[in-house]
């Protein structure tokens, strides 16, 4: 097999986002190849904060931040946004996450840039868009779940709207941002024009959720019916297990892997309306089988009839996962403050390539190494450091 040429390589990329979802695009970029400098404030990014972490690099700022080298500098004092306005000039691609009308008021907006370089890929990552009535006001993951019908999707039992337990909609935003970063760089391969791509977390949490969103218009808002009897995740002797029959025969080969075949031969569960009918009867002799065996009896058992399964995992026991470890999924990185640690691989980058991705950089790591790729001199990088413009870590 060929070896893995980093598609993004010799991209240079100035990333000026902070928190998850503009981080992350950047990320994806850098661990596919690009070369990308995180310039963040001197008090740091201020996803550094968000989660439980050492030395300002939680989980959150890690998973956003790999691959990247970090320069902090005061863009509020005129050396400082001289320093950013030169880092500028040599980029690629340039992601922000400003609110709308910030990155202009430091000369960084769009339009300065494509001037400079019409070649320029300029990637906003904001969360409600450039404009509209909502353009000024605050927004995080909870919010945009709660806006796009998420929460509600998410409901218990008893109709109350739930939070997603992970930042779906960061996550999903820099995913969706990195795509169209992408299509915007062949665009100016093939034409020789840069772009501005614009990914907000309102459109993004919606679109990830399209065809529950397209469900409902053509549904006409109403509560749409299990489409599968049992889909439904059940208590065994020592944890949970997720089952699912989604057609006739699978629920045939359920019924007759956990012995109950009088199942198979009850013409009134042959189909799934009449399973949908005689759902709580089925679920709740299921619920009373399951409870009996521990999960890892059950996932071999159903495994072996073909039945769809899957053991409800904690992180500890997905990472200790056969399929998991034999497919390396995780990644054994030298991540400091703490030694050796499993992060997710990137889907599309080998096991290979993805174990030599730089480490989420501390505040200001590379601070001088930065400023000596734009010719500063020693005295120069002193001088900055001294008055506070930049901080080196």
């Amino acid at each position: 097999m060929p070896a893995w040429e980093p598609p993004y390589r010799g991209l240079r990329v100035l990333d000026i986002s902070q928190g998850l979802a503009g981080p992350s695009c950047a990320s994806i970029l850098a661990r596919q190849g690009a070369e990308v400098i995180k310039v963040e404030p001197p008090a740091g990014d201020w996803g550094r904060g968000i989660g439980w972490g050492l030395e300002g690099k939680c989980g959150l700022f890690i998973a956003g931040n790999l691959g990247k080298r970090s320069i902090a500098l005061d863009a509020t004092r005129p050396k400082g946004r001289e320093l950013l306005a030169r880092l500028a000039e040599g980029a690629d691609v340039l992601v922000e996450s400003f609110r709308p009308g910030v990155a202009a008021r430091l000369g960084l907006g769009y339009a300065d840039l494509a001037a400079r370089d019409p070649r320029v890929v300029y990637v906003s990552v904001n969360g409600y868009g450039q404009d509209g009535p909502y353009e000024k006001r605050p927004g995080s993951d909870s919010v945009f779940q709660a806006m796009t019908g998420l929460m509600r999707v998410n409901r218990d039992a008893g109709g109350t709207p739930r939070k997603v337990g992970v930042l779906v909609a960061d996550i999903c935003t820099g995913v969706y941002a990195a795509q169209a970063t992408g299509a915007a760089l062949y665009r100016r391969a093939t034409t020789g024009k840069g772009g501005h791509v614009e990914a907000s977390l309102l459109e993004a949490t919606t679109a990830f959720q399209a065809m529950a969103v397209i469900e409902d218009e053509i549904a006409g808002g109403k509560t749409v019916q299990p489409v599968a009897v049992p889909a439904a995740t059940f208590a065994t002797a020592d944890g949970y297990i997720n089952v699912t029959a989604l057609t006739d025969p699978m629920f045939a080969k359920l019924a007759q892997a956990v012995g109950r075949t009088d199942w198979v031969g009850d013409a009134s569960l042959a189909k799934v309306a009449g399973r949908l009918e005689r759902r709580g009867e089925v679920e709740a002799g299921l619920a009373a089988l399951f409870a009996t065996a521990p999960t890892a009896h059950w996932t071999e058992l159903l495994s072996r009839h073909d039945v769809l399964c899957g053991a409800v995992n904690s992180y500890a026991e997905m990472r200790a996962d056969p399929q998991v470890r034999h497919s390396r999924i995780l990644t054994e990185l030298d991540q400091a403050p703490y030694g050796r640690i499993l992060v997710p691989r990137l889907p599309g980058v080998p096991p290979e390539a993805a174990a030599a991705i730089r480490p989420a950089p501390g505040l200001g790591e590379h601070s001088i190494e930065v400023l000596e790729g734009l010719g500063a001199t020693g005295a120069e990088i002193a001088s900055l450091i001294e008055e506070g413009v930049v901080l080196a870590g």
